[in-house]
Protein backbone atom coordinates (compact mmCIF):
# COMPACT_ATOMS: atom_id res chain seq x y z
CA UNK A 1 0.00 0.00 0.00
CA UNK A 2 2.64 2.20 0.64
CA UNK A 3 4.46 1.90 -2.72
CA UNK A 4 0.80 2.47 -4.62
CA UNK A 5 0.70 5.99 -1.85
CA UNK A 6 4.35 7.24 -3.65
CA UNK A 7 3.86 6.50 -6.90
CA UNK A 8 0.32 8.59 -6.81
CA UNK A 9 2.02 11.31 -4.55
CA UNK A 10 5.08 10.99 -7.59
CA UNK A 11 2.47 11.23 -10.14
CA UNK A 12 0.35 14.06 -8.12
CA UNK A 13 3.78 15.95 -7.98
CA UNK A 14 4.46 15.71 -11.92
CA UNK A 15 0.91 16.33 -12.71
CA UNK A 16 0.87 19.24 -10.40
CA UNK A 17 4.01 20.90 -11.77
CA UNK A 18 2.80 20.89 -15.67
CA UNK A 19 -0.49 22.16 -15.23
CA UNK A 20 1.31 24.82 -13.47
CA UNK A 21 3.88 25.53 -16.17
CA UNK A 22 1.64 25.43 -19.13
CA UNK A 23 1.94 28.89 -20.48
CA UNK A 24 -0.47 31.73 -19.03
CA UNK A 25 -1.41 34.76 -21.32
CA UNK A 26 -1.94 36.98 -18.44
CA UNK A 27 1.76 36.91 -17.22
CA UNK A 28 4.21 37.13 -20.01
CA UNK A 29 6.75 36.27 -17.14
CA UNK A 30 8.11 32.55 -16.01
CA UNK A 31 7.59 31.59 -12.17
CA UNK A 32 8.87 28.46 -10.56
CA UNK A 33 6.51 26.50 -9.03
CA UNK A 34 6.61 25.73 -5.47
CA UNK A 35 7.14 22.28 -3.85
CA UNK A 36 7.52 21.29 0.05
CA UNK A 37 8.25 17.93 0.37
CA UNK A 38 7.47 16.65 4.32
CA UNK A 39 9.59 13.39 4.69
CA UNK A 40 10.31 11.21 7.51
CA UNK A 41 14.29 10.80 7.55
CA UNK A 42 14.18 6.93 8.93
CA UNK A 43 11.04 6.10 6.82
CA UNK A 44 11.92 3.54 4.00
CA UNK A 45 9.06 4.57 1.94
CA UNK A 46 9.65 8.16 2.03
CA UNK A 47 13.51 7.22 1.10
CA UNK A 48 11.88 4.61 -1.56
CA UNK A 49 9.98 7.89 -2.63
CA UNK A 50 12.54 10.13 -3.17
CA UNK A 51 15.37 7.90 -4.62
CA UNK A 52 12.89 6.50 -6.84
CA UNK A 53 10.40 8.60 -7.96
CA UNK A 54 11.71 12.71 -7.24
CA UNK A 55 14.90 12.12 -8.92
CA UNK A 56 12.69 12.09 -11.78
CA UNK A 57 12.44 16.36 -11.39
CA UNK A 58 16.51 15.86 -12.16
CA UNK A 59 16.53 13.18 -14.94
CA UNK A 60 13.91 15.14 -17.11
CA UNK A 61 15.16 18.75 -16.33
CA UNK A 62 11.82 19.74 -14.90
CA UNK A 63 14.13 20.89 -12.05
CA UNK A 64 14.46 24.16 -13.65
CA UNK A 65 11.00 25.07 -13.16
CA UNK A 66 10.85 24.07 -9.09
CA UNK A 67 11.31 25.76 -6.26
CA UNK A 68 12.20 22.14 -4.04
CA UNK A 69 12.11 22.62 -0.31
CA UNK A 70 12.72 19.42 1.41
CA UNK A 71 11.82 19.71 5.13
CA UNK A 72 12.60 16.31 7.34
CA UNK A 73 10.56 15.60 9.93
CA UNK A 74 9.15 12.95 11.95
CA UNK A 75 8.11 11.37 15.42
CA UNK A 76 11.42 10.59 16.23
CA UNK A 77 13.48 11.37 19.68
CA UNK A 78 17.26 11.34 20.81
CA UNK A 79 17.29 8.70 23.35
CA UNK A 80 20.07 7.96 25.90
CA UNK A 81 23.44 6.64 24.38
CA UNK A 82 22.71 8.97 21.47
CA UNK A 83 20.12 6.45 19.81
CA UNK A 84 17.35 7.49 18.05
CA UNK A 85 13.65 5.97 18.26
CA UNK A 86 10.68 6.60 15.63
CA UNK A 87 8.03 4.86 14.89
CA UNK A 88 10.03 3.22 11.89
CA UNK A 89 12.32 1.89 14.57
CA UNK A 90 11.17 2.09 17.92
CA UNK A 91 13.72 0.09 19.66
CA UNK A 92 16.12 2.38 18.26
CA UNK A 93 17.61 0.50 15.21
CA UNK A 94 18.50 1.60 12.31
CA UNK A 95 19.66 0.32 8.85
Amino acid sequence: MASKYSSLLAHLLLFVCSVLLLPNSSSSESTKVSVDLYYETLCPDCSDFIVKHLIKLFDTGLISAVDLNLVPYGNARLGTNDTITCQEFPTGETN
